[in-house]
């Protein structure tokens, strides 16, 4: 684990840029710091300017730290410029099969990545932070700041969550900032108006989250004029300290509900019993949505039931019970709700696999496998929130044989995704991992020829040949016609005849 952690810290400090002081020191001791603050108050209003010029190469994140002002540092649309090309590969496969990662037809031009990825703020004081440049993650996270003003500004300044902790006075501003969902309105000139078609707030998942901040103020801006306003306290809004945990380590949420900025705790794990939100924290309020929809499922399902039983008298005529006409409105229940979630939510989780998956196919097909795996492990976390996750995880944990079970019906090809993560395992040389994905796909869909190449392609990998003859052969009865699946068939037997002669000579 302590390897892991250095690694990644190593890795984190290959692309983050700390930019340090810009508005002046801020002091260590009581005394000095007393000094400071009046001397910040004579001290002439500073304006920074960040661009990219003040990065080093290939630094993607920007943390501003320990600086004092007046002041105001300005994050300028010249770093939405910052730019990285994924090149495209030439290697080509001779076949292709749908939503394949090696598939010709999704060779890409090379991509490009523009702006940020993240941005940190630690120990600031006494200052403002204007963001006009593109976040692609969308995410700042705040820290051990005093009397700072964040401003989100400008088509570009898409911060969809904010994390703040430990943090007195900080004021946060969206003024005229896009949602995280927004979808830019495509102009011939400058001269047309704004891009931005849904501010931020626009959608659930827009959020502040914050812990152990006092004083707090969210509020949004429109053409600039204030739109909603509301303040936030930890300490008013009643958090306290439980078991080991402090009254600072209580997490709220402020966000828009029904046009209004609303504050939130936020719920722990015991508090939510056993419920899901997809991956974020869930409050009180949200909860007790997903149990009114829990509750309405199951009188859905009672009232199914009770056409499927039929009830007699003791003269052998059916009893109809009051119960056994749904009304239309029962019936749109049932349609809208699958388990947990209603069509539009799983529509929304959809979308974000298929945005991963796409990511993921990119990265493949330029030669980045390693960050293709990362994509793709992204889309099958976030397909374990859909409704149909219990009966896939049943399946692979052999709760239904393969070969005897009913055809899964899936609310999204999860086999795809584990048959493309496998062909970048085996790119990267991880056979066990290509090999376990490979049997997963398979087990999920076991007409996807895919999996069973993929897993004879692991099989063969590691040595293990008559288990790889056994894979490939099953492909190849799917696809008999297949030259690839042949020639990889031909080899196994041809290096497990080999080894046969091996042991006999010795």
């Amino acid at each position: 684990t302590k390897t892991m952690l250095e690694k990644y810290q190593r890795r984190e400090e290959g692309v983050v840029e700390n930019l340090m002081g810009l508005l002046g020191p801020v002091s260590s001791e009581e005394g000095e710091n007393n000094n400071a603050t009046t001397n910040a108050e004579e001290k002439h209003q500073e304006v920074k300017y960040v661009t990219r010029d003040m990065l080093s190469a290939g630094k993607r994140v920007i943390t501003l730290s320990d600086t004092r002002g007046p002041g105001k540092i300005v994050l300028t649309q010249d770093l939405s410029n910052l730019q990285s090309a994924t090149p495209a590969n030439a290697a080509l496969q001779p076949k292709s099969y749908s939503d394949d990662a090696e598939n010709k037809e999704q060779m890409p031009q090379p991509t490009i990545h523009r702006g940020l990825i993240k941005l940190n703020l630690r120990n600031l004081h006494s200052c403002t932070v204007v963001i006009k440049c593109k976040l692609i993650t969308g995410t700042v996270e705040i820290s051990h700041c005093a009397d700072v003003t964040v401003v989100a500004e400008g088509d570009d300044a898409t911060v969809v969550t904010v994390q703040a902790d430990l943090c007195t006075g900080l004021h946060v501003q969206f003024r005229d900032s896009p949602s995280g969902k927004n979808v830019p309105r495509p102009v011939r000139d400058t001269n047309s108006g704004p891009t931005t078609t849904l501010f931020w707030g626009g959608d659930g998942n827009d959020r502040i989250y914050h812990a152990g901040v006092s004083d707090l103020k969210v509020s949004t801006y429109r053409d600039g004029y204030l739109d909603m306003e509301t303040t936030a306290d930890y300490v008013k809004d009643g958090a306290k300290a439980v078991g080991n945990a402090s009254a600072e380590e209580v997490q709220f949420v402020t966000s828009v509900v029904d046009g209004e900025l609303v504050t939130e705790k936020v719920l722990s794990a015991g508090e939510t019993r056993g419920m899901k939100q997809g991956a974020h924290p869930m409050t009180e309020r949200e909860l007790k949505v997903l149990e009114k929809k829990k509750s309405q499922i199951e009188e859905a399902l009672d009232e199914r039931l009770k056409d499927l039983v039929q009830i007699k008298d003791g003269n052998g005529d059916k009893v109809i019970s009051s119960g056994s006409a749904k009304s239309a409105k029962e019936e749109d229940v049932v349609k809208e709700v699958y388990a947990s979630a209603t069509k539009e939510e799983i529509d929304a989780i959809v979308a974000s696999i298929e945005e991963q998956k796409a990511k993921g196919n990119e990265a493949f097909t330029s030669g980045e496998y390693a960050q293709a795996v990362l994509f793709y492990t992204l889309a099958l976390d976030r397909a374990a929130d859909l409704p149909d996750a219990t009966a896939a995880k049943e399946r692979l944990s052999g709760g239904k044989s393969s070969s005897s079970a009913e055809m899964l019906e899936q609310l999204f090809p999860r086999h795809i995704v584990l048959s493309n993560r496998s062909a970048c395992f085996l790119k990267l040389g991880h056979h066990e991992k290509a090999l376990a994905d490979g049997s997963d796909a398979q087990l999920l869909e076991p007409t996807y020829v895919k999996g069973a190449f993929r897993k004879g392609l692991a099989l063969h990998a590691m040595g293990r040949y008559r288990e790889a003859i056994d894979a490939l052969a099953a492909a190849q009865k799917l696809e008999p016609k297949n030259k690839q699946i042949k020639q990889a068939l031909q080899f196994a037997e041809v290096r497990m005849t080999e080894e046969m002669r091996k042991r006999m000579d010795s």
